[in-house]
């Protein structure tokens, strides 16, 4: 298992340029797999695949994920020319995955139509395909919708969900599947059914990955409460006694032993997301928890 971390790019209002970047080196510098990236478009959360330029840009080998984007409410050929750029930003370092969204505000205030997104969605990543092979067989003189990504054959693509029509969907027509921060319990149930469709259609490299998020602070109720904020700004009005289910939280040899839990899943990579807004979660992950995770430089 490999562990990624999220950038802040939810942390808001306390993030800002020096912070966002501080974090994006130093997860660089330490070793983390990948980036995350949470997308609500009625939130106040920077922007992903913005957020994730920014990192391409003061980074060297981090891969950069949007773990996920919701695909419905956009329009198809502009991500694919967006993600195409990022992938040559970063000189091929691009995941992206998609998910549908669970909040109809986040369609509204695009414009976007909320029914039938799920088949919508399995249109637009064909679409998003078909641009980026048209792009790789142009010129740049007839490639109206290039550049075309960096990476061979193509960047993967990740559909995040819960719904088991999502699975089917990661397993169909995509490269990889993400739960969303479900704790360990349904990600060791469920991956190896998972990983078991994705071989039976062929698919020997299919990825699964997870999510976490984490307050690390020496004492756990005041690490819990300082990241409450920043939690209920994007999953709303969740409950005192529910948030100790949905955040590790504590010193960090204890969080390190919640990460733990997640290794009989069999993950890929697992994103932790730190919802502290301290550049200090982030060395704190990589000096206590990374080294058993660490990927090789390459």
């Amino acid at each position: 298992m490999k562990l990624g971390i999220g950038l802040p790019n939810t942390l808001v209002p306390d993030v800002n340029r020096g912070m966002f970047l501080d974090w994006a080196r130093a997860a660089d510098h330490a070793g983390f797999h990948s980036f995350g990236t949470i997308d609500r478009p009625s939130h106040d959360v920077w922007e992903p695949l913005i957020s994730l330029a920014a990192a391409a840009a003061v980074t060297e080998r981090v891969r950069l994920a949007t773990t996920i984007l919701q695909m419905p409410n956009r329009n198809e050929v502009l991500v694919a020319k967006q993600a195409a750029v990022i992938d040559r930003l970063s000189g091929g370092r691009l995941d992206l995955g998609f998910g549908l969204g669970w909040d109809q505000n986040d369609f509204k205030v695009l414009g976007a139509r909320w029914p039938k997104r799920g088949k919508k969605l399995e249109r637009q990543i064909r679409k998003i395909r078909r641009v980026w092979r048209a792009a790789k067989k142009t010129t740049p003189e007839t490639a109206a919708l290039g550049p075309a990504p960096m990476q061979k054959p193509l960047p993967p693509i990740w559909i995040g969900g819960q719904a088991p029509r999502a699975i089917e969907r990661a397993v169909e027509m995509a490269d990889a599947f993400l739960f969303g921060a479900t704790g360990p319990q349904r990600m060791i149930e469920g991956a190896p059914a998972i990983r078991a469709a994705a071989e039976q259609a062929g698919k020997k490299k299919f990825q699964i990955g997870g999510l976490a998020y984490v307050a690390i602070g020496d004492d756990p109720d005041s690490a819990l409460a300082a990241a409450a904020r920043s939690y209920r700004r994007y999953y709303g009005n969740v409950s005192d006694a529910d948030l100790p289910n949905r955040i590790h939280s504590g010193p960090v040899d204890l969080v390190a032993q919640a990460i733990k839990e997640y290794e009989p899943a069999g993950l890929d990579v697992l994103w932790i997301f730190p919802e502290i807004p301290d550049v200090k979660q982030v060395e704190a992950i990589a000096e206590a928890i990374l080294p058993a995770y660490r990927v090789p430089a390459h």
